[in-house]
């Protein structure tokens, strides 16, 4: 994201979107209430055609598509011969437009962290006999990609043929894919991984990691993420951070130590015992003066996402939980 102006004190900001990873962050910034502007198209009067317009709303309603944000709202400013009412900007690379909100510390760290933020690729391959599934992981999140069956309804192969053929479309899976990513892991249990490694060209070669898992499919992926396997190959990777604090929170609670989750979490940090505030990306929505307070008190809010494994573990708490200062009696 490229911040083109911005003024904390004045609490606006002017900013052009660069990639999707840059609509990820804009989604945990962007709130109720708050004043965008932008150009867009708008019809006019008339009511028979659209032109390109510069309008102001007020956002009542954000939502996330997969390559871009969705911001729709009244409409404050515009041209005089536009109809007025509702309006939804589709923010999306390359779009630039300002922003009006009373910024929190969070917020504003957001800002500069996704100014900051290199973004990146990884194809994840995670294979064993006959099957291989294939995931994309960005900081925006995970997608599912295509899957390979060894399996082929109608047609009668050897045991060494089918193994050929299921090794060979795994590898060509991954030389279709792999120019327009910045690395390649390979994962699984066994030698099967270390087979579809063999075909790989030297090009190929220098982008792949190979990391070890005790299965495939999703629970696979989640293991080899919490193994370090993003780690590897990026720096500071969100998802990382991310499950790392959530296992350090949950390491707390399996000790019995300094650990809380659910509705006490608002009276300790009232109480100034809350060392680390752990919110889902949802629950921070709603609970912006918790996370104000906490950062009042002299504690780290963390915001985390529910698109990997341990975002889900953490919504399956409430959505809201902490790493304690101290034992409260």
């Amino acid at each position: 994201m490229k911040i083109l102006k911005s003024d904390k004190k004045e609490g606006y900001v002017n900013l052009e979107v660069e990639n999707k990873d840059d609509l990820w962050y804009l989604k945990d910034i962007i709130k109720e209430g708050d004043e965008l502007k932008a150009q867009t198209m708008r019809t006019m009067l008339d009511g028979r055609e659209k032109k390109k317009v510069t309008l102001k709303l007020e956002a009542e309603k954000i939502k996330s598509q997969e390559s871009r944000l969705r911001v729709t709202g009244e409409i404050k400013e515009g041209a005089e011969n536009i109809e007025m009412g509702y309006h939804t900007f589709n923010l999306e690379p390359g779009m630039k437009f300002k922003m009006w909100k009373n910024f929190t510390e969070e917020e504003w760290d957001l800002l500069q962290e996704a100014e900051n933020h290199e973004s990146y690729q990884v194809l994840f391959c995670l294979v064993q006999k006959g099957e291989a599934d294939f995931y994309m992981v960005e900081e925006s999140g995970i997608s599912d990609l295509s899957k390979v069956d060894q399996s082929i309804p109608g047609k009668l192969y050897s045991d060494q043929e089918t193994g050929e053929s299921f090794y060979r479309e795994v590898k060509n899976v991954i030389s279709r894919s792999i120019e327009e990513v910045d690395y390649l892991v390979l994962c699984g249990p066994g030698f099967e991984k270390d087979k579809v490694k063999n075909l790989l060209s030297d090009q190929e070669l220098e982008k792949t990691f190979v990391q070890d898992t005790s299965v495939t499919g999703r629970t696979g992926l989640n293991e080899a993420i919490k193994r370090g396997a993003l780690d590897k190959v990026t720096k500071d990777s969100r998802i990382s951070q991310e499950s790392e604090v959530v296992e350090k929170f949950l390491e707390k609670v399996r000790e019995g130590d300094k650990a809380e989750y659910g509705d006490r979490v608002d009276e300790l940090v009232e109480q100034g015992a809350v060392e680390r505030l752990l919110l889902t990306s949802e629950e921070y929505r709603e609970n912006l003066d918790l996370a104000e307070e906490t950062e009042q008190m002299g504690g780290d809010v963390e915001v985390v996402h529910t698109d990997h494994e341990a975002g889900e573990r953490l919504e399956n708490l409430g959505g809201k939980a902490a790493i304690l200062r101290y034992n409260p009696g």
